[in-house]
């Protein structure tokens, strides 16, 4: 993605496959922006500047409604696609094996481009972590994955989603699962304390926006009367994925619903990946609200750590979670019902299984399963 930072879940995803590809013995170059701090220590960086197409950090109206036009009959789209070429003519020059081109909404929209612009030895997956935008309509959307050699999904979800969207020859499209770190992501230590007022530790942690479902925490909360003081909450994040210094009008929105909330509410702005091991940790409860998660790093991390994680029945959550912690209605009388009946016993009893889902889903778990989609192909 060329705007995307050191705490997008991409660029974690991207940090941890190049790391693994390390460690057997392979080469990884990313192309990320000149204007942009996004570290990746296992792989040959190369910045490119994104702004020759686009000088903002976004295009105008205008710029979307002429996009939308012409990709609706299947011609180039001068704004998002153009927004790539910096990164094609880049690698072009690298002449690589394969191009994993990261969907972030628009990136599809570039394959064209790739394909004209490098070798034809090179082969292009479109890596999807976001849905591709519902602007791409199916005939434009059939005619650009022709363009890409395979279609991986992070999560089944993600990848049903593409086959119900497009024309696609269905051996092309795949999923890799995600990964997580448990090296960095464990349980505390044995002897931890419990909230010294008894109170059930419940973490939010990720991006603060309407589709991330805080609110929906929040209102549930609310709604539960004296009941909720049985929580101590807390709020972590940002409406970007970096400490903003501020607060929009949906951050204000959420600090009222807070003020309705029995039990205390705390809110503290993004914190980067190094620091959230610690708030897992914490924890004794994750909510994970999310109205639309394509896959759940957030959940992931937490089952790592030990936490029970409340998550949201949608998504790819179930896919994540398994039979452990609790899926949840994604209604407020859902999340009222499973934050009323979760108890101290449930936690407890919870962590061990917990764990134990998260050690299926490593990082080297995910690079072999990535490199043999790759060479099916």
């Amino acid at each position: 993605m060329p705007l995307a930072g050191d705490g997008s879940s991409v660029a974690h995803v991207v940090r941890a496959l190049t790391r693994e590809h390390a460690l057997v013995g392979g080469r990884s170059t990313v192309i990320t922006s000149d204007n942009r701090e996004a570290t990746f220590p296992d792989a040959q960086v190369v910045p490119v500047d994104y702004t020759r197409h686009c000088p903002r950090t976004w295009f105008t109206p205008a710029e979307y409604r002429r996009d939308w036009a012409l990709g609706a009959l299947l011609r180039e789209r001068p704004h998002a696609a153009r927004l790539f070429e910096p990164a094609a003519e880049a690698l072009a020059q690298v002449a690589p094996d394969w191009v994993l081109l990261h969907e972030g909404h628009y990136a599809v929209t570039a394959l064209p481009l790739f394909r004209h612009a490098l070798p034809t030895s090179t082969r292009i997956a479109l890596h999807v972590h976001n849905s591709i935008s519902a602007s791409v309509l199916r005939p434009e959307l059939s005619h650009l994955l022709r363009h890409a050699d395979a279609v991986i999904g992070v999560s089944a979800f993600m990848a049903e989603g593409v086959r119900r969207r497009a024309r696609v020859d269905e051996a092309k499209v795949t999923w890799v699962h995600n990964g997580a770190d448990t090296t960095r992501f464990h349980p505390a230590e044995p002897g931890g304390e419990h909230a010294p007022d008894g109170r059930l530790r419940l973490l939010y942690v990720g991006q603060v926006a309407p589709h991330k479902g805080v609110d929906l925490l929040l209102q549930a909360l609310a709604a539960m009367g004296r009941h909720a003081d049985r929580f101590q909450t807390r709020i972590v994040g940002s409406s970007e994925l970096r400490d903003t210094g501020g607060t929009n009008d949906f951050e204000e929105h959420l600090r009222d619903l807070a003020g309705r909330v029995a039990g205390p509410v705390t809110f503290e702005p993004y914190q980067p990946q190094d620091r959230v091991a610690d708030l897992y940790r914490w924890a004794d409860v994750v909510a994970v609200p999310s109205r639309a998660e394509p896959f759940g790093m957030v959940p992931l991390e937490a089952m790592a750590s030990g936490a029970f994680v409340l998550a949201n029945d949608a998504g790819a959550l179930p896919e994540v979670l398994g039979p452990v912690g609790r899926l949840v209605p994604p209604t407020v009388a859902g999340w009222v019902d499973a934050l009323t009946r979760l108890t101290r016993r449930d936690v407890e009893a919870g962590r061990d299984v917990a764990v134990r889902r998260a050690r299926e889903f490593t990082w080297a778990a995910s690079h072999d399963a990535l490199l043999r989609v790759l060479a099916a192909r």
